[in-house]
């Protein structure tokens, strides 16, 4: 049996592994739900050089990154307000290039032996054997695994290794993105890439927003944000297998039908399906727990967060060289569990309150004044790059 558990293959649980064969420790094994050919969901990312960058630096994967991530105006952030009048520019010249997630997987699958991954591999529970104390996996075929002598969850949101070291869940956070994309065949396309060009465009105001990003094959992730009710998806408020009903509860006057019609177009133009994606985070207050033998979370299991500082998956990359780094100078121990989360637990802390405040301004009746403010004094966002 492998020394090492790793439950997930997201970006942090692949940034631990690619570190570990780079330094030589090659004694684990990744359990991933989804099948190898699954591309994984979200939009693009970009990576800060203290945090993304560094795990590709440290897995010696920067070359490969490079040549598959996009930088110059694909860093660039543009502002507008819910009249349609663009106020604001950010990112010029940042070096934070953007990578899609499913060629972010690629690069850093690179390193690692297919033997390695255990894919279609679901965890339907975890507990502690109460003779050994050691951890027990079971999967979702009915199968089990134990007698490893360290176990990372790296398996999300709702992590099934959370509850060994933790009882706190994640909590919900009020805001919801209804997900959609426009294709370069799509009419609108042109003039979406008027407004975004080859990065991103935000539109706040009235308490609403609109996050629009160009992919790596040219169409635009269209997140439309919205406050609402954790359970929108199932309550029948709208019929989300219904594109044009999703389309008409979106531009009511209550969300988006106070907006330019130039940014509604945004929404009459894009394809659907419309998926929901629900805000969690981990209070702030309950990342404070000691460490738990044989067993330590990394990325959203450890500390899920809202996504409006970017600094969400830099987070989870950085905790993958954090525990690395400390499994190489203290062995697979609890003592290098334990300085891990001494280290880890602060600055997920921090991530999750500067997130936390910005969605504040993002979804401001009066947005997006207070966030110009902000950025103009004290910014909140790509912190991970000071580290």
């Amino acid at each position: 049996m492998p020394k090492i558990a790793i439950v997930g293959a997201g970006p942090s649980g692949l940034s631990l592994a690619a570190i570990l064969e780079k330094t030589g420790v090659s004694d684990y094994v990744i359990y991933e739900r989804g099948a190898e050919d699954e591309p994984p969901r979200g939009g693009c990312l970009d990576l800060h050089t203290g945090s993304g960058q560094r795990v590709m630096k440290e897995a010696g994967l920067f070359d490969l990154f490079k040549a598959n991530s996009r930088d110059g105006d694909a860093t660039i952030h543009r502002l507008y307000n819910h009249q349609g009048q663009h106020v604001y520019t950010w990112g010029e010249g940042r070096d934070a290039p953007e990578i899609d997630r499913n060629q972010l997987r690629k690069v850093l699958l690179d390193p690692i032996p297919k033997h390695r991954i255990i894919w279609d591999k679901g965890i339907q529970s975890s507990s502690r054997d109460p003779k050994t104390g050691q951890v027990v996996l079971t999967f979702t075929d009915g199968s089990s695994a134990s007698g490893f002598d360290l176990v990372v969850g790296a398996d999300g949101t709702f992590s099934k290794i959370r509850h060994l070291i933790t009882p706190a869940r994640p909590s919900f956070a009020g805001q919801i993105f209804l997900t959609t994309l426009i294709k370069p065949n799509n009419p609108f396309h042109d003039t979406m890439q008027s407004l975004c060009k080859a990065g991103s465009m935000v539109v706040m105001g009235d308490g609403k927003h609109l996050f629009n990003s160009r992919q790596g094959d040219g169409h635009y992730r269209v997140d439309v944000g919205i406050l609402g009710a954790e359970n929108l998806a199932s309550s029948g408020a709208v019929d989300f297998g219904n594109i044009g009903a999703v389309k008409d509860f979106l531009l009511q006057d209550k969300y988006f039908g106070t907006y330019s019609n130039s940014m509604q177009d945004i929404i009459r133009y894009s394809e659907g399906p419309f998926r929901p994606w629900i805000m969690y985070h981990m209070p702030v207050e309950s990342l404070n727990w000691s460490p738990s033998p044989g067993v330590t979370l990394i990325g959203d299991a450890a500390h899920v967060t809202t996504p409006f500082v970017g600094d969400g998956v830099n987070c989870a990359m950085r905790d993958a060289i954090i525990l690395c780094n400390k499994l190489k100078e203290f062995g697979v121990t609890d003592k290098a569990v334990a300085e891990y989360e001494k280290e880890m637990l602060p600055y997920a802390i921090d991530v999750i309150t500067r997130s936390l405040a910005s969605g504040r301004m993002f979804f401001a009746e009066d947005a997006p004044k207070s966030f110009l403010e902000a950025m103009r004094s004290n910014p909140l966002l790509g912190k991970t790059d000071d580290y």
